[in-house]
């Protein structure tokens, strides 16, 4: 009996030992998974400040004024290798040039049908003459100019041109197309000139002809044209925001018609950085307008949009003319393209979608759930009722577009509000009106696209100010 209890002892005994020992494995186990969490949360710490280093250094060069060795050919290679094309809409560059005493010409562009061949030039009349020129053509390899036969049409505007009292006395502004009919004529010419018959030393102005080639664009290919603003003077968080949300909504081609932006600004546009580390497609085009004057502001407009449709035309499927402070804004969609390509399924004809424009005024009070700081279509959210006299705003395909007003119209579809609408931020009362007294519509929107506003690398390298140094 001795011995059994000692046997059961011994065999207790031997049988407590391994429990006692898993409590050390396990309590090794814990220190060694705690110590891997916590390196691993250092590493990852580490590796997106190398990260933001990373992409800083690669959007402002190196330290000390060098840039990225880089130059325009590997980055058109890089962005090809990957699929992404970015077009270069800036040549031939265009520029306001006098025509005459009152006539001005901006761009020229040639047209190829089965019917005629003929440059389309884009111009403005400060004042009451009629179109009286004459025009030649500019051929490679020839030392004299063809003659062409000359004609004109007025530019039709969207909207009624509002003259404030003061500017009565001023002469009226005008849009007009002037076109250069050629005859037996297959190449394309690399200008046109244009002169008055009347000067007895008659000043002919050269343009340079924009062509191109291509039919068809990309189904999914997508650009806004941003209009020169009558004066000077933009935000400088402005063109981070606009570029970065619509890059959101699927726009990767941008045409800026530059009217007095800040060098350093139009640098960082135009470098290599900006289409190699942002992915965004940037020609910038001067705009030196004759003439600044509320008369002018909607023709002015009117010949940027028309200029932008032909400079776009065969290279990019849908295309639109918005200011810096306006955006275009799906209800559902995240993608522009994607969302007119579901509204017209059925109908692969339109020429133009009509959008409704809702105007925000900067005057009302903040979004109560924005956060301070924050970018300002974030913060305003409140609208004016709608006003019937809001201009028409589209969204163009180039290639669809008719000379025929009748054919445009009837290739128009209007899409509602409540598919999107064209988002406008602007001061909406004159000062000193209570605003208290003033009926709005809440409209929260944009609201949807705050988080990837704020994952925007172009928006974060911007604030840092090392854009401004």
């Amino acid at each position: 009996m001795h011995r059994d209890i000692s046997s059961i002892t011994v065999i207790s005994h031997h049988r407590s030992g391994p429990p006692a020992m898993k409590k050390y494995y396990q309590l090794a186990l814990v220190i060694i998974s705690l110590v891997s969490v916590v390196t691993l949360l250092f590493y990852r710490h580490e590796y997106n400040r190398l990260r933001y280093v990373l992409e800083v250094l690669n959007f402002f060069g190196k330290p000390g004024g060098q840039q990225s060795s880089l130059t325009s050919d590997d980055c058109i290679t890089r962005n090809s290798s990957h699929g992404k094309e970015f077009l270069n809409f800036a040549e031939p560059e265009p520029a306001w040039q006098r025509l005459s005493d009152t006539h001005f010409l901006y761009s020229s562009y040639w047209e190829l049908s089965e019917k005629e061949r003929r440059v389309r030039a884009l111009s403005v009349e400060f004042g009451d003459s009629i179109p009286d020129f004459a025009c030649s053509f500019w051929f490679e390899n020839t030392d004299a100019a063809v003659l062409g036969t000359f004609s004109f049409s007025k530019i039709e505007m969207k909207e009624v041109v509002k003259v404030a009292l003061k500017d009565k006395n001023r002469p009226k502004v005008t849009g007009y197309y002037l076109f250069c009919k050629a005859k037996d004529i297959s190449n394309v010419p690399y200008g046109v000139s244009f002169y008055s018959t009347e000067d007895i030393v008659p000043s002919r102005v050269f343009i340079p002809v924009y062509y191109t080639n291509e039919k068809l664009a990309s189904s999914n290919s997508t650009a806004i044209c941003i209009v020169s603003s009558p004066m000077p003077g933009l935000r400088k968080s402005a063109v981070a925001e606009f570029l970065s949300y619509h890059q959101f909504v699927g726009v990767t081609n941008y045409i800026i018609y530059n009217g007095g932006f800040p060098n350093k600004v139009l640098s960082v546009l135009r470098g290599t950085a900006v289409r190699e580390g942002l992915g965004l497609g940037i020609s910038v085009l001067p705009w030196n307008f004759p003439v600044r004057s509320r008369q002018a502001e909607g023709v002015a407009r009117m010949v940027m949009e028309k200029d932008c449709l032909f400079r776009t035309r065969g290279k990019i499927h849908n295309v639109a003319a918005l200011t810096w402070e306006e955006y275009i804004v799906p209800r559902y969609h995240h993608l522009l393209p994607s969302m007119l390509d579901d509204f017209d399924s059925r109908r692969t004809t339109t020429a133009r979608f009509e959008i409704p424009t809702i105007t925000f005024c900067t005057e009302f009070p903040d979004d109560e759930q924005a956060e301070p700081g924050s970018p300002l279509m974030f913060r305003k959210t409140r609208y004016r009722e709608i006003d019937n006299s809001e201009r028409p705003f589209y969204v163009y395909r180039p290639h669809l577009i008719s000379a025929s007003s009748r054919e445009l119209a009837a290739t128009t579809q209007n899409v509602p509000q409540r598919i999107v609408a064209l988002h406008r931020y602007a001061p909406c009362f004159q000062s000193g009106k209570q605003l208290a007294e003033q009926a709005y519509i809440n409209e929260p929107a944009m609201l949807r696209f705050s988080g990837d506003l704020k994952r925007s690398h172009l928006l974060t390298v911007w604030s840092s100010n090392r854009l401004f140094i």
